[in-house]
């Protein structure tokens, strides 16, 4: 029994005859008692008595219908949810974000965009950040916003908007008074980052390691303000994004200086997987993003 004779026994219960049937199914009256004879035969039992003219339905009718009602629901309501999702009006997703930074002003711009598109779920998943590429490729994510082009086919990289690095340092540090600072300066230092492992800190990836400088001491402090506390106290040095530093300079004991000659700039990019079709509604994030997260990482200058 297809999803034709389906739709078949429900317009002729609901209108009596073929002959009316005709207006919605849009098959000649011939067309459909061909089907109707045939869906019959399939079942081995009459779907409809004829009565004064009109088309009843028969005990085996009946139960047909029944079940025709309900399937022809779900079909009508998978159609609907598919054109909901393939719109963009509908779906879910999962974001995550490599700098513990963002996850401050990332919820505003979620309540912004589920604003616009209300059904639309998006979940933070922190625990997915460490490897955005690695869990995207294995379903866990959809979303990661990473600083670095990622060179994979299977990934497509949208890029978001481009930040400076500045060291952080007690105002009466030595670099205080330097217009810039290099690898080798870091050597003598105890650096203070947010997270293990070194290959994931900017600063590392794209100076240090490169120059095989060792600082002398790496300390790990997840809190942006105890971070800065301990810069303040003499206790290290720390290279921040200039957007998340800035509340704290009106402290005159802070000073920051720029990273090389050139400044240590990183380019923000929104990591997905690579797919023919992707689903709208992540498009329509990923422009949301565009649109509005330097803005609000200038105007709200969060700290984390």
């Amino acid at each position: 029994m297809d999803i034709k004779h389906l739709k078949l026994v429900k317009e002729v219960a609901e209108k009596g005859s073929l002959t009316k049937a005709m207006e919605n199914l849009y098959l000649s009256q011939s067309a459909l008692s061909h089907q109707l004879k045939e869906v019959e035969t399939q079942l081995g039992a009459k779907l409809f008595h004829r009565v004064n003219k009109k088309l009843v339905l028969t005990g085996a009718g009946k139960i047909v219908l029944n079940s025709a009602e309900k399937v022809l629901d779900e079909i009508e309501s998978a159609e609907r949810a598919v054109k909901q999702y393939v719109g963009g009006d509908k779906g879910s997703m999962r974001v995550a974000t490599e700098c513990y930074t963002c996850y401050h002003w990332l919820p505003s711009i979620m309540v912004d965009y589920n604003r616009e598109f209300p059904n639309v779920d998006i979940e933070i998943s922190p625990e997915t950040a460490n490897e955005p590429v690695k869990n995207i490729l294995e379903g866990k994510l959809e979303l990661a916003i990473a600083s670095g082009y990622v060179d994979n086919p299977n990934i497509s990289c949208t890029e978001l908007f481009t930040d400076e690095l500045l060291a952080l340092v007690p105002a009466n540090h030595p670099w205080a008074k330097r217009k810039f600072v290099e690898a080798k300066d870091f050597a003598d230092e105890s650096v203070i980052i947010h997270s293990f492992p070194l290959e994931t800190v900017t600063l590392f990836r794209r100076l240090l390691i490169p120059e095989k400088i060792n600082p002398k001491k790496v300390t790990a402090i997840q809190i942006t303000e105890a971070a800065v506390e301990m810069v303040k106290a003499g206790m290290g040095v720390k290279v921040i994004a200039k957007w998340i530093v800035e509340p704290f300079l009106h402290d005159k004991r802070l000073a920051v200086v720029p990273v090389t000659k050139k400044g240590l700039y990183r380019t923000w990019y929104a990591l997905t997987l690579n797919q023919e079709n992707p689903p709208q509604y992540l498009a329509n994030f990923i422009d949301h993003l565009r649109c509005n997260i330097a803005g609000v990482c200038k105007a709200t200058q969060m700290t984390a």
